[in-house]
């Protein structure tokens, strides 16, 4: 796709976004990028009058061009529509946003999360929300946003938001060196409800802690799909080398489903080692599947930088006991949150 000029005239973008008898021309998408408070004044009014679907393919087709384009930035439109009255397009805008670190959106995604309407846009909502974890535990962001953001995906938990809400913060919690956070992951883990050990799974992952290794090590062979791709993904993401012989058979199977298969070809990119390059070269000189070619040629180049996790690891974001108590004793000692009631907690999982 041709990138759009510096030069192009932002009044023939709105007059495209306005022709609805067309789609809208993919040389002008990189025009919403980096939009000046000017540009968004002229933008909203024609925003408001645009069909419903006319905003969601737009927005579709931008999260597509952010997913391959680093230079591209849309987060001033997605914040500007954050209040769209079309739950589809908050939840689009949300998605824009992933690698947005301002923590002035904080107080409104808190708010969203709690007084937004629609179950899509606040389970959205809690997955942003552990972006900003994750900044905090790598101390990027005021520790005071990190607790606050905690907090309320606790008490998201132990209140009666609907399942999905309360699976997306799960997850993002996995992210949080707090107390309350293995105790959650396990009763999850013991609900035997499929989407709530996913959600278990994949805050595993995100915990960093290679002390979860059992529990990757039972659920990786799961029958179920659901549980199998998260635990997948959780040894990646935990470099657990104990799978990596069972990744490497699972990619010489021929019946594997394609999900679960891309999956495995980037863990064992995430725990490295010559067994993993050497079946990931071997698997991109076979493979006659563009999607999947593009991905081992991502999965390579990944082990070649070290991954993120590698990264992670460097930054000290993997907390010892000791590091555990001294923040439980420092940061939340005087929280309220502390106080949640385990029994209530498993009955709401």
């Amino acid at each position: 796709m041709d990138e759009t000029p510096i030069t192009l005239d932002f009044n023939e973008i709105l007059a495209a976004l306005q022709d609805t008898s067309r789609p809208f021309p993919g040389k002008l998408l990189r025009g919403f990028s980096d939009l000046t408070p000017l540009k968004l004044k002229k933008l909203l009014p024609v925003w408001v009058d645009l069909p419903p679907t006319r905003k969601v393919n737009l927005l579709e087709d931008l999260e597509v061009i952010l997913e391959k384009d680093t230079i591209v930035n849309f987060d001033e439109l997605a914040k500007a529509v954050l209040s769209d009255v079309d739950p589809a397009v908050r939840v689009l805008a949300i998605r824009l946003l992933w690698e947005c670190e301002e923590t002035t959106l904080v107080p409104t995604l808190i708010e969203m999360l709690f007084e937004d309407p629609d179950e899509a846009v606040r389970a959205s909502t809690a997955n942003l929300l552990g972006r900003f974890v994750y900044l905090g535990e790598l101390d990027l962001i005021p520790d005071t946003h990190k607790i606050s953001i905690v907090r309320n995906l606790l008490e998201v938990i132990a209140g009666e938001d609907l399942p999905q809400v309360k699976q997306r913060a799960l997850e993002s919690l996995g992210y949080a060196s707090h107390p309350k956070i293995p105790e959650l992951i396990k009763t999850a883990l013991d609900s035997r409800d499929t989407l709530f050990v996913s959600a278990a799974l994949c805050a595993v992952g995100h915990t960093a802690d290679d002390a979860w290794e059992p529990t990757v090590l039972e659920y990786i062979g799961s029958t179920d799909y659901e549980v199998q791709y998260e635990a997948i993904r959780a040894a990646g993401e935990l470099e657990l080398s104990s799978t990596i012989d069972f990744l490497v058979a699972m990619l010489e199977e021929d019946t594997v489903d394609p999900d679960i298969r891309l999956a495995a070809i980037w863990s064992l990119s995430q725990i490295g080692g010559d067994a993993a390059r050497d079946t990931l070269t071997a698997l991109l000189e076979s493979s006659e599947d563009d999607e999947e070619i593009e991905l081992i040629e991502s999965a390579l180049d990944n082990m070649d930088t070290g991954g993120e996790r590698q990264s992670l690891k460097m930054l000290d974001f993997d907390p010892d006991e000791e590091d555990d108590e001294e923040l439980a004793g420092e940061e939340y000692s005087d929280e309220e949150f502390l106080e949640d009631e385990d029994d209530e907690q498993e009955e709401d999982l």
